[in-house]
This record gives structure tokens, C-alpha cells and sequence, in this order.
């Protein structure tokens, strides 16, 4: 008697006396295989609508300094290593002064207020604790890897006397704007057992380069295209992608409903096809 293996499939099978070369776990992975695919397909095409052009953004002006602060430091003696260095006005408008040191004696820098509290002898005999009163008091600390930026918030606080008269504006200033005039300050410093006067002079130009407020971005503007044509374009773009995002999200639904029918339909029809094929044995 021979023996003649069975086969689930109802064409395309090639009968062997004693073996089969049908694997009948192979429908099942390629049918596997064809589902996945199914099942990735809607959330493939809604990535791939969903790839559109974004609204361009529009330019948004920053405000600037009508005046250019160039500070000038007095020609003081300090200890080595102590370094008080102006900010270069061709960098930035808004204008700085830096300390440095680099040895291991702490530099504070007091407020002007504490001048008259301070004995101004140098040395002082009891500077100890002149220096313990100065690290209680001290507005800022100066040492190795910490240095100081003193710009014109920072010196208005340590000289009530100092004001700030600069302008931060997004027009540039009138034709006819006036120049303040230049101020003077000093930095009181505690050095050990040394009290240091370090004077500063503060003074203003115009400032040439103010080009990032209105008119820097209607600059940026007409370089693309004119300012109408370019809100109305970005108004456009940005309901076209309103309306876009919430087709493609309806089209994501309706594909993903239409692979789960899909996928419930082969599974119905693979249940079918193999009870047919089960019951002639039975």
C-alpha cells in the first residue's frame, strides 16, 4: 500500500509516494508576511502625504542699541596678575569690562557705597579684617577660572551715581538723535591687604551697525519677495496645511479600516479553505 502524504492546498501540490516536498507551515508564513504588509501599508501613505511643504516662517525683529558704549580704563598699577580689560565696541554695542586674576589672592569688587567705610591707607595694618568685611560685602569675586563681566547693569549697582543711557529700540533712532555725554566711574577692588581705585571712562557713538530691528527685517523680507505677497503666501500655507493635515488624517482612518476588512476577510477565507480541505478526511 502506498503511502500518499496529504497536502491543505487544492492546486499546485506535487503528490510523492512516502514524502512531500509541500512544507505546510510555508502558506502560513507567506501568508503572515502578505498581512504585515497589509497592516504597514496606510501608516506608510499617511507618511508619505503627510511629507508636505511646512508654512514658512515669518521674520521676527529683534530690538538693538541706538549708541555704541566704548569703555576706557585709567592707567592704574595692579598687583601681577590682575587684569581689568574694556569690551571692543566693534564686537557689540553694549559695552563691558572683564577681571581677571590668576593667582591665588581672592580680588573683590565692592560698591561704591562701602568707600568711605573702607580705610583707603594702603597698607592697612588691620587689612585682615578689612578683607573679611569685604568678602561679606563684596558684589562680585574675582579668582583663577572666574572672572568677572561688568556690563552697564552690574555698574549702575555698584555706582548709583552712573545711569544708563543707552536705547534698546526696533526703529532706528531719529535723523536728529542727540549723543549722551560720557560718564566717569571707578571699580573699588580689595586686593589683600590693598584697597584699589581702578576710574573708567564710559563714552557713546552712534551706532553704525543697528540692522537687526524693523528695518533689518524688511531687509530679510524683500530679499525673498514683497512684504504683501509674503503674508498673503504665508496665510495660504498655512491654512493649506491646516486643511491638508486633517485629510491625510481622515485618509490614515480610512486605509487602516479598509486593511483590518482586508485582513479579517483572508483570515475568514483561510478558516474556510481549510475546513473544506479537512473534511473529506474526517
Amino acid at each position: 500500500m502506498k503511502n500518499w502524504t496529504s497536502c491543505a492546498c487544492t492546486s499546485g501540490c506535487k503528490w510523492i509516494p512516502g514524502k512531500s516536498s509541500f512544507d505546510p507551515y510555508a502558506k502560513d508564513m507567506q501568508l503572515s508576511r502578505v498581512l504585515l504588509r497589509l497592516a504597514a501599508l496606510p501608516f506608510f501613505l499617511f507618511g508619505l502625504a503627510s511629507s508636505g511643504v511646512q508654512p514658512a516662517l515669518a521674520c521676527e525683529p529683534h530690538p538693538d542699541y541706538w549708541y555704541t558704549e566704548t569703555f576706557s580704563v585709567d592707567n592704574v598699577a595692579l598687583p601681577e596678575g590682575v587684569e581689568v580689560l574694556a569690551s571692543d565696541p566693534a564686537v557689540q554695542a553694549r559695552g563691558t569690562l572683564i577681571l581677571r586674576n590668576q593667582t591665588e589672592t581672592l580680588l573683590f569688587v565692592l560698591s561704591l557705597s562701602y568707600r568711605n567705610v573702607l580705610v583707603m591707607e594702603t597698607p592697612d595694618p588691620n587689612w585682615k579684617s578689612r578683607v573679611n568685611m569685604a568678602h561679606e560685602v563684596a558684589s562680585y569675586l574675582v579668582a583663577p577660572d572666574r572672572p568677572a563681566y561688568l556690563d552697564m547693569n552690574a555698574l549702575t549697582d555698584l555706582d548709583h551715581n552712573l545711569a544708563d543711557r543707552n536705547v534698546l529700540e526696533l526703529n532706528l533712532p531719529p535723523p536728529d538723535v542727540g549723543i549722551p555725554e560720557a560718564q566717569r566711574s571707578e571699580l573699588l577692588l580689595v586686593y589683600g591687604e590693598q584697597v584699589i581705585e581702578v576710574p573708567f571712562t564710559l563714552a557713546y557713538t552712534l551706532n553704525a551697525d543697528f540692522e537687526t530691528g524693523l528695518e533689518g527685517c524688511e531687509q530679510w523680507q524683500m530679499s525673498m519677495q514683497s512684504t504683501d505677497y509674503a503674508n498673503a503666501t504665508a496665510t495660504q500655507q498655512a491654512e493649506a496645511y491646516v486643511d491638508r493635515a486633517a485629510r491625510n488624517t481622515a485618509l490614515a482612518f480610512g486605509l487602516a479600516g479598509v486593511a483590518v476588512l482586508t485582513i479579517v476577510g483572508l483570515l475568514v477565507w483561510r478558516g474556510l479553505i481549510h475546513r473544506k480541505n479537512k473534511s473529506p478526511h474526517e
